[in-house]
């Protein structure tokens, strides 16, 4: 880091690279058959615990290979809060996950927030404040060239518009009601 000029602490950069190794998800299996429920960017591997306390009830399913199994029945992580507590409950941030290899549970919009953090860091940032300025004058500039075509197009209706208002068989001296009309 130091090499490169970089600015980054490196207790923030191990933070970084410790978050985004613990955001990934279990890699799929030798064989190639990776199974799971795909739950918006959240994947829950085959054999995922997941469990949900309620008045001092605490209900699990399981992912069995791409489903998670409830009750014996396959459920959405919507469905298994509906069917614990009914309404009015949230599953990212009622239910618990415990992957194959985690050590402890952890909520589910925990997991996701750690997946977006980790998606954002890979987009690539700009390297000094003047690569910053440069990206934000680029985008005004096209921004301002968007805005100078509407305008152009705008213009060229109100002169098309203001042109057609104006031709000679629209105005008052070449209307022909007065002699059409006989009484």
């Amino acid at each position: 880091m130091h090499a490169r000029g970089d600015t980054l602490s490196l207790d923030d950069a191990l933070g970084m690279a410790i978050d985004a190794w613990m955001a990934t998800d279990t890699p799929p299996p030798a064989d190639g058959n990776a199974k799971g429920y795909q739950w918006k960017c959240l994947l829950l591997p085959d054999g995922t615990d997941i469990r949900m306390t309620v008045a001092g009830r605490t209900e699990y399913a399981v992912v069995v290979g791409d489903a998670i199994v409830y009750q014996g029945r396959s459920v959405s992580p919507r469905g298994m809060t509906l069917a614990i507590a009914g309404e009015g409950r949230n599953a990212w941030r009622d239910l618990m996950i415990r992957r194959p290899g985690d050590a402890k549970w952890l909520y589910a919009s925990v997991l996701r927030t750690r997946i977006e953090r980790a998606e954002r860091q890979a987009q690539p940032q700009p390297a000094t404040p003047a690569d910053s300025m440069a990206a934000a004058a680029r985008c005004m500039s096209d921004a301002l060239r968007s805005a100078m075509v509407l305008v152009d197009h705008v213009n060229a209706q109100a002169v098309r518009q203001q042109d057609e208002r104006r031709r000679i068989g629209s105005r008052r001296e070449a209307d022909q009601l007065g002699e059409d009309c006989a009484f």
